[in-house]
C-alpha cells in the first residue's frame, strides 16, 4: 500500500511525521482561514471547489503550507516528504488504546528510516465527516473579504528560496552526474539542456531546474513573502527570517 509521509511542524518549530494513505485526488498549496461550521481551520481551494481543512487535533499551533484533497476534505501538513510503498503495518492493541486514546486517530503505524510513523486514520475522519460541506464558491459574510494565500517563492531545504515564476520544472535525481566545478557539485540535462547543480542536502531527493540552475535537495516548501533587492541581490523576507533568492 502507498503512504505519502509527510512532517508537521508547529510554532516552536517541533515536528512529528505522519502517513496518509495515496487516496487523494490532488495536492493544494492554497489556504483560505474562515471559520467555518464545524472542527475545521478554513478551507484549501482546489478545482473551483472549496475542501475543509483537518489536521493533528491538539492545542499546538500547526505550521500547515501544503494540502492533499480527498474526496470530501483536506488535509493540512507542513510538507510532503516522499510517496512510499508500505508492506508492513502494525496496529494498536486494544491496551494501547485504552491506555492512549488519543492514538486512535491513527490507524496503525510503520517503521521508516529508523523512526515510527503513525497512518492518520483517513477512514474514520471521512465516516464522521458531514457530506455537504464542499462548496462551490466562497463562503463570503457581507463586506468581508476572504485572503487566499498564494505563495510566491519555495523554500529548499530552509537555506534558499527561488521565484516561484523561476521553476522550469522538478524532477528526481537519476540524471544528476556529480563533477564538481567552481561553486556547484555537478551538472543534469533537462530537455537537451545541461544546467550546472548545487547541492542543499545531504541526502538530496529532487532537482528543482530554474532559469540558469539547478539545485539538488530534499525539502520543498511553498511560501509566501516579500522580497527586497539588497547589494544588487534579491532577498527574501518571511516572518522573522530573511533567505537569499536564487537568479
Amino acid at each position: 500500500m502507498h503512504f505519502y509521509i509527510c512532517e508537521i511542524t508547529d510554532e516552536q518549530g517541533n515536528s512529528i511525521k505522519i502517513a496518509l494513505k495515496d487516496k487523494i485526488i490532488g495536492v493544494s498549496s492554497e489556504f483560505i482561514n474562515n471559520n467555518i461550521e464545524g472542527n475545521f481551520l478554513g478551507y484549501t481551494k482546489f478545482k473551483n471547489l472549496l475542501y475543509p481543512v483537518l489536521s493533528l487535533p491538539g492545542k499546538n499551533f500547526f505550521i500547515l503550507k501544503t494540502f492533499l484533497i480527498y474526496e470530501t476534505f483536506g488535509f493540512g501538513v507542513t510538507s510532503i516528504i516522499k510517496k512510499e510503498k508500505i508492506n508492513k503495518i502494525k496496529k494498536f492493541s486494544n491496551e494501547t488504546l485504552d491506555l492512549f486514546p488519543h492514538l486512535k486517530i491513527f490507524s496503525g503505524y510503520f517503521e521508516y528510516n529508523d523512526e515510527e510513523v503513525f497512518i492518520f486514520n483517513i477512514e474514520k475522519a471521512l465516516n464522521e465527516l458531514p457530506e455537504n460541506f464542499v462548496v462551490k464558491t466562497p463562503i463570503k459574510k457581507k463586506k468581508e473579504k476572504i485572503n487566499i494565500v498564494k505563495p510566491n517563492v519555495y523554500i529548499i531545504d530552509n537555506k534558499i528560496s527561488i521565484l516561484k515564476n523561476d521553476i522550469i520544472s522538478i524532477i528526481d535525481t537519476n540524471g544528476f552526474c556529480p563533477f564538481k566545478h567552481d561553486d556547484y557539485d555537478g551538472f543534469v540535462e533537462y530537455k537537451n539542456k545541461i544546467y550546472s547543480v548545487k547541492k542543499t542536502a545531504e541526502t538530496p531527493k529532487w532537482i528543482v531546474v530554474a532559469k540558469n540552475t539547478a539545485l539538488l535537495c530534499k525539502k520543498i516548501e511553498p511560501e509566501h513573502g516579500e522580497i527586497f533587492d539588497s547589494d544588487n541581490k534579491k532577498i527574501l523576507k518571511i516572518k522573522d527570517k530573511t533567505l537569499p533568492v536564487l537568479e
